[in-house]
């Protein structure tokens, strides 16, 4: 008996975490988790480099900014994820 998340002979390490449990198909929910992925450290870094070219923040601030994006980000994601697949 094997897991879904294991490695085995007809599955190797790149497939793990990709397919879905059912019907080995990936879902819409995996390929837009993967993009935000993806796309949420430049996209946070470009962010708060812009947010210093329009005059919000001295360039000092950058990295903070950056920071708290980043911390805010994780926050959101976690909530989202645990609302998400427990359902309260």
């Amino acid at each position: 008996m094997s897991s879904k998340d294991t490695p085995s002979a007809d599955r190797d390490v790149s497939e793990r975490g990709l397919h879905a449990k059912h019907a080995d198909d990936p879902t819409i929910a995996s390929y837009i988790s993967s993009l935000l992925y993806v796309l949420s450290f430049p996209v946070l870094v470009l962010l708060s480099y812009w947010g210093h070219w329009a005059g919000f923040y001295p360039y000092d601030s950058i990295l903070w900014v950056f920071g708290g994006s980043l911390f805010l980000l994780i926050a959101v994601t976690f909530l989202v994820m645990h609302f998400g697949t427990t359902g309260r």
